[in-house]
């Protein structure tokens, strides 16, 4: 033991034999060991078709089958698959059915089958309501502008609460199967963007089209390019929005030509089904060598441009008269006044109130936003009273025009051409 321990080997001495004689000395150990293990391979048993009279049928790969009882539903290993041990465990566990016909087990076979058809059929089924409801609350979170976490956070636990309450425990293990994690909810919302672009290009890749583009700095010096397109589906004209991309660099009409001709490229439209294109009256765009319409006339000469009305519109109103604009400038200084003013607010929403108004509050005014300016004379207008009477205990030097009729004819003389 101490020499096979220091050298790992098994010595065997034959002291009355001769040195010509054959011996086995030093023969490593751990091939005596392992020489009877190779030679034996683990052995697979297959599945016989006579098991069935035994009450077995199999289960997994033919390769490697297990037995499977069509009584109780249990799975044997590979190993029992003989038919001493099927026997002794129909006898000992089923010993009611170990005489029944060859018949009995097939019926059992067959159920379980339709079982099995009938469960992959319903988890397929609870699957597709769970993808589809999860596309439905993703589609109203985008709408809504939150925050894709919401709805694992709020809209997952208050439905499981709503079915819980009101259609038990089962509906509400059903809520579950709905995937609304924040990356998933991410992900259908890409998805849903992508569908509705791909169905958008589909119906104007092979159909007359005019665009419309516009392109705006925001309060985070973000240059946006908005571009909208105007086609014919069904015989009715229908306007969408095409897409919205940022400029990374300089809002040229060169840069803008190469933004939306690269996304032309990219999915496949062509210039030669364009028939118009609406723009405002800058030099980016109606430059006439470089501007956007003179490059894009260049590809298809009949491209009909015209100009905005709502750009015309708004240079209209920078050369109102005289005293129409400074009515409007009034107007808007008394409205910002109250408005930009927390405690004016909140006194002016009280006053209202208490004056049983139909409206709280007057509408902010802003220079980017000038099509609302319609909207804040009228807002003005109807609550004339309300801002007179606040003036009262709040005196501003432009409290007096509320008083004026000369003044408030001309508000809603403005009021009514701006809508």
């Amino acid at each position: 033991m101490d020499r096979w321990l220091k050298t790992g080997r098994l010595e065997t001495r034959h002291d009355n034999r001769d040195d010509s004689t054959e011996s086995c000395s030093e023969v490593p150990f751990h091939q005596t060991k392992n020489k009877g293990n190779d030679d034996r391979k683990e052995k697979k048993r297959k599945y016989d078709s006579d098991y069935l009279q035994l009450g077995f049928h199999f289960t997994g790969d033919e390769s490697e089958p297990k037995p499977l009882c069509v009584i109780c539903n249990e799975v044997l290993a590979n190993s029992s698959l003989k038919p001493s041990l099927l026997r002794r465990h129909i006898e000992t566990k089923h010993p009611t059915h170990k005489d029944k016909p060859l018949e009995y087990f097939k019926r059992k076979l067959a159920d379980i089958k339709k079982c099995s058809l009938s469960s992959f059929l319903t988890s397929n089924e609870d699957s597709k309501m769970a993808l589809e409801a999860s596309f439905r609350v993703s589609y109203r979170i985008a709408r809504s502008g939150q925050a894709h976490t919401i709805a694992e956070n709020l809209i997952g636990p208050c439905a499981k609460d709503i079915a819980k309450c009101m259609l038990g425990e089962k509906a509400a293990k059903k809520i579950e199967l709905v995937p609304l994690s924040n990356n998933t909810v991410s992900r259908r919302i890409n998805d849903l963007a992508n569908y509705v672009e791909n169905e958008l290009l589909k119906r104007i890749k092979l159909n007359y089209f005019a665009i419309q583009l516009d392109e705006s700095t925001d309060v985070t010096n973000a240059a946006v390019l908005l571009v909208y397109v105007r086609y014919l589906f069904t015989n009715i004209v229908q306007e969408d929005v095409l897409f919205a991309k940022p400029l990374k660099t300089y809002t040229t009409g060169e840069a803008i030509f190469d933004m939306i001709n690269g996304y032309f490229e990219k999915n496949g439209i062509s210039w030669s089904y364009c028939v118009g294109v609406c723009t405002d009256g800058a030099k980016s765009m109606t430059g006439k060598f470089s501007g956007f319409v003179a490059r894009v006339k260049k590809i298809n000469e009949k491209i009909q441009w015209t100009h905005c009305c709502i750009h015309r519109q708004a240079l209209v109103c920078k050369r109102i008269p005289a005293e129409l604009s400074t009515t409007l400038s009034d107007a808007v200084k008394i409205v910002n006044f109250i408005k930009s003013r927390a405690t004016n607010c909140r006194l002016f929403r009280t006053l209202c109130e208490d004056f049983g108004s139909f409206h709280v509050s007057l509408l902010l005014h802003t220079e980017v936003r000038w099509l609302s300016r319609g909207k804040v004379l009228t807002r003005l207008f109807e609550l004339k009273s309300e801002v007179q009477a606040f003036f009262i205990d709040h005196p501003f030097h432009l409290s007096s025009c509320i008083s004026d009729v000369l003044w408030l004819q001309k508000l809603a003389y403005l009021a009514d051409i701006f809508l």
